[in-house]
């Protein structure tokens, strides 16, 4: 399922970041070609307006491109090709960085962010989203361990938790696309820890565990699907994006275990999605086939004499029920437990009609040998026996002679 682009992955953060609006360099370090670079680069340092200042870099590169000031240029075309939004170039610029200071922090950060939402998945640029992901890791600490004045602590702390999550998710989108299920949703898990805000990645993290086709872990997929489809705050996906992924999560478990285990475990995992980004605990997903064989055994352990008559029936009506009948005709039943349906008359009823389900059609019909002393309460259980005297098949009825309720 293709989603729309994650809107820039906090790109205002990378800009708090940039090492940009320095001072002019020293000029006992580096030269002047003559005073129009001079002037240039004077203009260049104090041009606000991206659009303009990328003009500005073009000329200064078409006059002089060779300088002793390329690092400087490029970490400008850097900074501007992002404020304009070329992420393409962006990246060119900040490869050319990377080549004269390999440990530039921006640099690897702009390639960091711009990776996923590229459009493109080839080699080389997952290779490039591999590469810059880890060097963000690697520098994130010495990067932020001074925090400059005028900015809160929070605020930086904060700053410094989403490059970790930044980082942490583009590897997990380049693994994504290397088929690397079990990597990648180790690196989805990481991310929505630190930031459960996240709504697109549970949406990968769902795909990536169900790409793992291990059906003990469907449950942890259908949870991050459905944390997908429900989360509507701050960093979740597109509405319609979440009504997509609902209807696919919904499919998904009403066509693999069946609308009574949809009804059944779909509210619990709705019930946890909303309450985070983590599953509380797991759920053991049944199928309807096998909600029903629990049920009935259950009913079984419970109910042993209403199965004597349920097993009975399906004899009956199956292929050796001719047999079966001939055998049963004339002969006293095995005890039975059923639903009374009426009886007739109320008070000392010598006739009762009964169910092998609470509120059903009559399927016994029992004459009593004698009749009772108290009536019978409609849907209360009655133990019976009787002499097999009358079958009818559909609807089935089968009649008892001389019967006795315990």
């Amino acid at each position: 399922m293709q989603m729309k682009k994650i809107a820039q992955f906090g790109l205002a953060a990378c800009l708090l970041l940039m090492v940009t609006a320095v001072a002019i360099p020293n000029p006992q370090e580096k030269q002047y070609k003559d005073r129009a670079e001079y002037d240039i680069i004077t203009k260049v340092y104090g041009e606000a307006d991206p659009a303009k200042k990328l003009a500005l870099l073009n000329e200064w590169r078409e006059k002089y491109p060779e300088t002793d000031y390329s690092l400087e240029r490029d970490r400008f075309y850097l900074d501007s090709y992002q404020k304009t939004n070329n992420t393409t170039e962006a990246i060119n610029a900040a490869k050319r960085v990377l080549a004269a200071s390999p440990n530039e922090f921006t640099a690897h950060y702009v390639i960091t962010l711009s990776v996923p939402v590229m459009g493109k998945a080839d080699d080389a640029t997952i290779g490039d989203g591999l590469t810059a992901a880890a060097a963000v890791l690697r520098l994130v600490d010495q990067q932020f361990a001074a925090k400059p004045d005028g900015i809160a602590q929070a605020a930086w702390d904060n700053a410094k938790q989403q490059a970790v999550v930044n980082a942490r998710l583009t590897l997990g989108w380049c693994k994504m696309q290397q088929k690397d299920n079990a990597g990648a949703a180790k690196e989805f898990e990481q991310v929505l820890s630190l930031d459960p805000s996240r709504g697109q990645v549970s949406y990968w993290l769902g795909q990536m565990t169900l790409n793992e086709q291990d059906a003990s872990k469907y449950d942890l997929a259908f949870f991050h699907f459905a944390r997908a489809a429900t989360y509507d705050g701050p960093g979740s996906m597109p509405a319609e994006g979440r009504q997509q992924v609902l209807e696919y999560v919904q499919n998904l478990i009403k066509n693999n275990y069946g609308e009574q285990s949809f009804d059944t475990f779909w509210p619990k995992f709705e019930e946890m999605a909303r309450a985070g980004a983590a599953p509380t605990e797991r759920i053991e997903l049944k199928s309807d086939d096998e909600m029903k064989f629990e049920a009935e055994q259950e009913s079984r352990r419970q109910l042993p004499t209403l199965w004597v008559f349920k097993d009975l029936k399906t004899t009956l009506l199956g292929p050796s029920g001719d047999a079966t009948w001939s055998d049963l005709r004339g002969k006293l039943t095995p005890r039975m437990g059923l639903y009374v349906v009426s009886a007739s008359p109320p008070e000392r009823p010598a006739t009762i009609n009964l169910t092998s389900e609470p509120g059903g059609r009559t399927e016994v019909v029992l004459n009593l040998e004698n009749r009772r002393r108290t009536g019978v309460r409609t849907g209360s259980m009655l133990t019976i026996d009787g002499v097999a005297s009358g079958l009818v098949r559909e609807p089935f009825r089968l009649t008892l002679t001389d019967g006795h309720t315990f």
